[in-house]
């Protein structure tokens, strides 16, 4: 036998996925993830957490959201709408080269405080989506491909990521569909290696053309709490101006307009 039928006949008994010769790198494969996730194009949208907790109670916050490329990089500004009681709070995103920095204003402080990495691991309205969660795809963290294989019907990457700060979490394990570029499903694991939490993506819709996922799902398998976020409005090509997405502007960023084209409260 030779030595690649050997190789193959070894990695058969151990379980192990295949990956196919001539797929590409993870980089390409995450980079590729990233722009589906984040098209180029500026976007608003509303956003509806469904929070459900441990008893069963849920809770329902509304929120606008608005995307833009901001001197050469990502951002993502979203605000809380509904309700009143907390209409105002807001974060933004700023993608950066080595390190995503994150803004969060909060009415009842009343200032603008940066998030440090540390504080990344805060539910953010409560909900089972982190601060770290809601940030842009990190393409600078430590990505291994470890196979491919096929779920829920469909042709999918298996992509391991390191983060860069891990507080909060050791690892992340994400399935990329081949063809889509879309994530399906994301396994967050805690500091003990433990599952933690899982999210699904799902109800991919082609928007102005663009595929847009209108349902994410969060589900935390140590608490036994769940978030969904309903997306829509979406709406690509909007004129949104620079400042919107500057932190001094975050405690001005519900009285925006924009969030009126989206169904905002």
């Amino acid at each position: 036998m030779g030595i690649a039928m050997r190789l193959l006949a070894v990695a058969l008994v151990a379980g192990a996925p295949m990956r196919v010769l001539g797929a590409p790198t993870v980089e390409a494969i995450v980079a590729r993830m990233h722009a589906v996730l984040e098209p180029a194009k500026p976007s608003v949208r509303q956003l509806v957490l469904h929070i459900t907790g441990q008893g069963g109670d849920t809770t329902e916050w509304v929120a606008g959201q608005a995307r833009k490329q901001v001197k050469g990089g990502e951002r993502v500004v979203t605000v809380v709408l509904a309700p009143a009681s907390v209409r105002g709070t807001a974060f933004l995103v700023e993608e950066g080269k080595h390190e995503d920095v994150k803004w969060l204003w909060n009415p009842a402080i009343r200032r603008v405080r940066k998030i440090v990495p540390l504080e990344g691991q805060e539910a953010f309205l409560g909900s089972d989506f982190t601060y770290y969660d809601l940030g842009i795809v990190d393409r600078h963290a430590q990505h291994r491909l470890l196979g491919e294989e096929t779920r829920d019907g469909v042709r999918v990457y298996r992509i391991e990521e390191i983060p860069r700060s891990r507080w909060y979490y050791s690892r992340l394990v994400t399935w990329v569909g081949v063809d889509s570029g879309f994530p399906i499903e994301r396994e967050f694991y805690d500091p003990a290696g433990e599952l933690w939490k899982v999210e699904r993506f799902e109800q991919i819709t082609a928007i102005d053309g663009i595929p847009t996922v209108l349902r994410m799902r969060m589900e935390d398998r140590l608490q036994q709490g769940s978030t969904v976020i309903d997306v829509s409005g979406v709406r690509y090509g909007a004129d949104l101006p620079d400042t919107l997405f500057e932190p001094s502007a975050l405690p001005e960023t519900a009285a925006a307009s924009i969030w009126q084209s989206v169904g905002g409260r």
